[in-house]
């Protein structure tokens, strides 16, 4: 059994069996898959969305640093998630290896963190490892926080059925769902480019372009270190945009799929300036 050990404390994570697990049900583009076929090619979601259950939490404080170290060795991920009583969460997040190195770094902002709060996947392929979570709103907005070894698999081959989206330097994709779509799983990657470096922007508007929440992301290598996330979609319609910040010979590939949607049958994203990787997550 792995642990994570908090350094800014005394209390540790362990690791223990993941709940509120979810399945992943490819969709075939333009059209749904048969359920023979889709029950076929059902695979395991890479995130626990009942962590702040099974899991300790830390309470970070505006402008203060919590640090975890990621002890075993085996630990190939581990899964971030934030949450707040309903107050704005902006936060910074870096995966450290030594004092020097940052292969992956992200931050964050959610104008609620109850209603659509934050869960992640950060792979860690190298040992030492540490993830720093630093809360850069004031004083008057914490939040909790969660970094668990929850033992599940990688996005990626979690969504390996799932088609994507070259998304070139400078490009932007955009996929708007509507109101029966609870959340949806994004995934970048440069696997089929390489070992890139990525650097991208994911924004959730609603209405006349209102951010509800973003993800600005870098990673030397989109490869070794892909961004997983799920996002939740509670208004009646919202878009979420993938923007590759890097020039054009860094490409990324992104995958975005549905996610607890109330009318399988009958829901259809409308999509502006890329296909949609169509999936949902049960």
């Amino acid at each position: 059994m792995s642990m994570l050990l908090l350094l800014s404390g005394a209390s540790a994570l362990v690791a223990g069996p993941a709940g509120g697990r979810a399945a992943l049900s490819p969709v075939a583009r333009g059209r749904r898959m048969a359920p023979v076929a889709a029950a076929a090619a059902t695979a395991s979601s890479p995130l626990d969305f009942g962590v702040f259950k099974s899991q300790p939490t830390t309470r970070v404080e505006g402008d203060t640093l919590k640090t975890w170290d990621v002890g075993a060795t085996s630990t190939e991920r581990v899964q971030l998630s934030l949450q707040s009583t309903g107050r704005p969460v902006k936060a910074d997040v870096q995966l450290w290896t030594t004092p020097s190195y940052i292969p992956s770094k992200f931050s964050v902002y959610t104008e609620d963190g109850n209603l659509r709060p934050i869960h992640a996947v950060i792979e860690t392929p190298i040992h030492p490892k540490t993830v720093a979570v630093y809360n850069t709103n004031a004083g008057e907005f914490p939040f909790e926080a969660c970094v668990a070894d929850t033992g599940l698999g990688k996005a990626k081959e979690a969504l390996a059925s799932f088609e994507g989206t070259l998304v070139q330097g400078g490009a932007i994709r955009s996929y708007t769902f509507g109101g029966e779509v609870a959340s949806v799983a994004v995934l970048l990657s440069s696997a089929e480019m390489g070992e890139r470096n990525m650097k991208a922007l994911i924004e959730l508007t609603s209405g006349p372009n209102q951010v509800k929440q973003f993800f600005e992301i870098y990673c030397s290598s989109g490869y070794k270190n892909p961004f997983y996330a799920v996002i939740q979609t509670p208004d009646p319609a919202t878009t979420i945009r993938v923007i590759n910040q890097n020039t054009v010979e860094f490409p990324f590939e992104a995958k975005v799929v549905e996610c607890d949607v109330a009318d399988a049958a009958g829901s259809q994203p409308e999509m502006g300036g890329a296909s949609f990787s169509g999936g949902l997550l049960r």
